[in-house]
């Protein structure tokens, strides 16, 4: 499942800014990641995140080589390219995406999703993230992770794109709410079959998945796209449109194609910017990031504050639940069904926390600052 890259645009451009490898505190583990924020970005104006996920037993730094900061560079978004756990008997680096064969399931004890989520909580400490535009793309194993986080994790994910990837075998999928998807699936993929898929559902039941659960019209629009280059490869796309609360399902099928990342001029298309062009249709609506806000109010004071902060729910909601969150991604406070609290923050160090607090099928996000 490990995807071979070549870079998709000319081979010869330098990276201005490059990526910056960082570290994360989750669940006992450090967990790697690079992060790529454009020149362009200034702070000023929110900005959308995209997660790639790389595949079995591949790394964050090959992976980055899909070319994905090079669409940021001119859509100004951040680019999160985290590393998965290494599984000793899979022998490779393994997101706990619910996929298994013959029983066994990758890096099962891993807290992947609970990771991502936290990655995004630490960036969001850090910059001026726009919650309604968080997308994740994924090849192989990495679109199986995708497809987890939809099925567990759709409130905060705006779309996902999952390449060679599907629907695990072990998971039981139970999305809170519609979500966009886009798939892209090759008829010659010997590691994730078309039909036959040992690890997860076959692409085309996945995507019946999705159009029957987001309420799609049944029949797709169909588009065979031109076939330009003698790659022994032909793309078909299928639109299925009309989905609750703009949520649209669409289908790349590459007839011919193996278990790869297509890119132009080498194919047809490019997988990256063909991912980009999906997501940028897709802005998750504030009713869908938190719940109700004529039922939900949080007021935090003092802000900054210095020994002490209250929270307070001033429309007495006590289903929320509420999270503290400190510039590592380290939970330094937790509550559930609250209306009014003080939390002494006298041992805090100093900087941005976020306070993340959510119902059953939703969420928001603020931020603090502590400042002794």
């Amino acid at each position: 499942m490990k995807i071979k890259l070549l870079l998709i645009f000319v081979l010869s451009t330098s990276i201005i800014n490059a990526q910056t490898a960082k570290t994360l505190q989750f669940g006992g583990i450090t967990r790697n990641y690079l992060e790529y924020v454009p020149s362009i970005y200034n702070g000023s104006t929110p900005v959308p995140v995209v997660i790639c996920l790389h595949g079995l037993g591949d790394n964050m730094n090959n992976f980055f080589g899909i070319g994905m900061n090079y669409v940021a560079d001119t859509a100004n978004f951040i680019v999160l390219t985290p590393q998965a756990i290494y599984d000793a008997l899979a022998g490779g680096n393994a997101w706990n995406s619910g996929a298994s064969y013959q029983g066994y399931q990758l890096s099962q004890t891993i807290n992947d999703v609970g990771f991502i989520n936290a990655l995004l909580d630490s960036v969001t400490a850090t910059y001026n993230i726009d919650q309604t535009r968080i997308y994740a793309t994924g090849f192989s194993l990495g679109g199986f992770m995708c497809q987890r986080l939809a099925c567990e994790s759709t409130a905060r994910f705006t779309a996902i794109a999952s390449v060679s990837g599907t629907i695990g075998t072990s998971l039981n999928c139970n999305p809170s709410g519609e979500i966009p998807v886009c798939h892209f699936h090759g008829t010659a993929d010997g590691t994730i079959a078309y039909t036959g898929n040992m690890y997860g559902n076959d692409p085309e039941t996945l995507v019946n998945y999705w159009v029957t659960h987001n309420g799609c019209n049944t029949t797709p629009i169909h588009t065979a796209l031109p076939d330009i280059v003698a790659d022994g490869r032909t793309v078909e796309h299928y639109l299925y449109p009309n989905g609750n609360n703009n949520t649209d399902v669409e289908f790349y099928k590459v007839t011919g194609g193996t278990h790869e990342w297509l890119y132009y001029p080498a194919n047809d298309i490019t997988y990256t910017l063909e991912i980009w062009k999906f997501f940028m249709k897709y802005t998750k609506t504030p009713a869908s990031i938190i719940n109700d806000e004529n039922e939900i109010n949080i007021e935090i004071y003092p802000n900054p504050a210095n020994s002490y902060l209250t929270i307070q729910n001033t429309k007495g909601n006590n289903r929320l639940t509420i999270q503290i969150i400190d510039f590592s991604g380290k939970v330094q406070y937790s509550n559930q069904n609250f209306k009014s609290v003080t939390i002494n923050t006298k041992q805090w160090s100093n900087g941005i926390y976020l306070l993340k607090y959510s119902d059953s099928n939703s969420f928001s996000i603020k931020k603090f600052i502590v400042n002794h």
